[in-house]
């Protein structure tokens, strides 16, 4: 084949510069973009009238698998654009005021719920609303059980929305706190007016118009919108999609609620409960005279506030503890076991040659089920990451002993949050287990052996049935959010953990 020649690609030009050529692509984009609400329109025309009654079709979802291959999540989603985006929520023609964002922004915000859309301007960047849509997606990462089990800030809870994002806001970031601060006590002494606002404005959203991403434990992300002095701020829900707005003299007034102190560090200590963080301030080298100096960053209007220590959750990390206490536990149990049988083969006297009797069996075979690594046993740690697999519990690590001396009985109540106290008389009394996972002390049997590593043993299996408890939890939690292959893998946890408990009550048993 020849190759293609100048003459072959001679086409009639029309675009004088590349502006005009981006120009008219950006022109096309854009009607692609309000084509999807004009394409809501049609099949909300196709579900709510009998247009489809001489097709043999029985519903919108059944016509449009069958012609255009589009399934029911996206003819769901083409009519959400159209109720959120649409004149009126029901019509062919796109909103007015999103015409001008161009198809790039459109694409995108067209993903978002409209509430969060609604605050939007055409002077948002392309990134910015990506970061936005970053923000929601991972904030919609969490299940609804996984945010109500976050603790709760109990003196978060007792202000107004406003109020419990202004307060999270000087949590995350404590040097916006103190540019808060300042501009309330102004408003204190000389009233509410436009300075004060304007001071307000410059501190959350120096680019005169913008959003804060902050996160409130136990109810979810939250975006407060700034559009400057002019219009009231808001809030919208991420989870809910719900939006709440206030004048600025209510905004005004839910920050002073905030301000105790007779200075801002003071405030801040009063408010959180801690020294204020002072910032590390380091000496910069001295830069050559020849180094340009670079221009002043343009603010952004999309910023996020991250907590600096991680949050607290009402699971915490019961199952890392309870992972180091049994592993602790059996390394001593195990290491007491060989100590005892090494004692008794010193002592033990000459037995006759034709005895049949191992006096190594006398512990009842308690040691051969727990010297070995059970591969099928497994007790998972609790993480933020469900797509961990869970760990191998390798009750020979060395560093598990060195780390809880003296593990037994008592660490074990501790951990597992029983209210009963245990005794150091083995033979008076035995931890044992009832069907909710709690701890209580019960006769010893008399057939018991008096033995210290008897006890631990039995101490080791109420660690593995309340992690099996937390394990169950945590399946639980996986298939409701709809991740069920690692809801798979926890419960293969969950099977070796049964086992092994199993083991160990046979053992005492027997």
């Amino acid at each position: 084949m020849e190759p293609l020649t100048g003459e072959v690609l001679n086409i009639n030009n029309e675009y004088g510069s590349y502006q005009e050529y981006k120009a008219a692509v950006d022109t096309e984009l854009q009607k692609s973009a309000e084509s999807f609400v004009r394409i809501g329109y049609l099949l909300k025309v196709a579900r709510d009238t009998d247009i489809l009654k001489e097709s043999g079709y029985g519903s919108v979802n059944e016509f449009a698998e069958a012609e255009y291959s589009l399934d029911k999540s996206q003819v769901s989603r083409f009519i959400r654009i159209n109720d959120e985006y649409s004149e009126g929520g029901y019509s062919d023609s796109l909103q007015e005021k999103y015409r001008n964002f161009g198809y790039a922004k459109l694409a995108i915000m067209l993903t978002l719920p409209a509430a969060v859309g609604e605050e939007l301007t055409v002077d948002y960047s392309k990134s910015e609303i990506q970061t936005i849509r970053a923000e929601i997606d991972e904030e919609n990462k969490r299940t609804d059980i996984e945010v109500m089990l976050e603790r709760k800030d109990e003196r978060q809870q007792a202000y107004t929305m406003f109020g419990k994002v202004l307060y999270q806001i000087g949590r995350d970031r404590p040097e916006l706190y103190l540019q808060l601060y300042g501009a309330v006590a102004e408003a204190v002494h000389n009233g509410p007016n436009v300075p004060v606002v304007n001071k307000l404005v410059d501190s959350l959203a120096p680019a005169g118009e913008g959003m804060v991403s902050v996160r409130i434990p136990g109810e979810g992300k939250m975006l407060l919108s700034i559009k400057g002095s002019g219009a009231d701020p808001a809030v919208v829900n991420v989870r809910s999609g719900e939006k709440e707005t206030c004048t600025w003299d209510e905004f005004i007034a839910d920050m002073e609620l905030l301000c105790e102190g007779n200075d801002a560090k003071e405030s801040w200590k009063i408010l959180y409960g801690e020294e204020f963080p002072e910032e590390k301030k380091e000496v910069a080298p001295v830069q050559p005279d020849r180094e340009a100096k670079q221009a002043p960053k343009k603010p952004g209007r999309v910023t996020v506030s991250k907590p600096q220590t991680p949050e607290k959750t009402v699971e915490d990390n019961s199952l890392t503890k309870v992972n180091d206490n049994v592993q602790a536990q059996e390394t001593t149990a195990q290491k007491e076991e060989e100590q005892s049988r090494d004692e008794n083969m010193e002592v033990a006297p000459v037995q006759p040659e034709n005895n049949t009797e191992n006096p190594q069996n006398g512990t009842s075979g308690m040691g051969s089920n727990t010297d070995e690594a059970d591969a099928g046993s497994r007790i998972p740690e609790e993480t933020d990451d469900p797509d961990r697999v869970p760990p191998y519990i390798d009750g020979n690590d060395p560093e598990s002993a060195d780390a809880a001396p003296g593990a037994g009985s008592g660490n074990a109540e501790a951990v597992m949050g029983s209210t009963a106290g245990t005794t150091t008389e083995p033979s008076a009394a035995v931890l044992t287990q009832d069907v909710d996972g709690q701890i209580s002390i019960g006769d010893m049997p008399q057939c018991m052996p008096d033995n210290t590593a008897v006890e631990q043993k039995w101490n080791i299996r109420g660690s593995y049935l309340t992690a099996l408890k937390d394990n169950l939890d945590k399946v639980y939690i996986l298939t409701e959010r709809g991740d069920y292959q690692d809801a798979e893998q926890w419960l293969q946890a969950v099977r070796g953990t049964i086992w092994k408990i199993r083991d160990i009550s046979e053992v005492q048993d027997g």
